[in-house]
């Protein structure tokens, strides 16, 4: 008898764990970050973009989206509602 385990998130785990999209425009290339300053980090390191952790933070409750140097940072959740 086989038996299948599903390891499943509801939605509040899914939504601590994935909250921003990093999309390269250039390149396709896309990650998704848990927070807003492992997106200052990765933009720092991997493109040489500074943006501190906060401007991200505020600037995303503000905007839709950040868009610099070709590179678009995005919240996953800005267009659901999380109680």
């Amino acid at each position: 008898m086989n038996h299948i385990i599903e390891d499943t998130m509801d939605i509040e785990e899914i939504n601590k764990k994935y909250k921003y999209l990093l999309l390269n425009t250039m390149t396709g290339e896309c990650e998704i970050l848990s927070s807003d300053r492992s997106v200052s980090k990765k933009l720092k390191e991997k493109y040489q973009i500074e943006l501190s952790h906060m401007y991200i933070k505020r600037h995303l409750l503000k905007e839709r989206y950040i868009l610099k140097d070709n590179i678009l940072i995005k919240s996953i959740w800005d267009d659901l509602i999380m109680k």
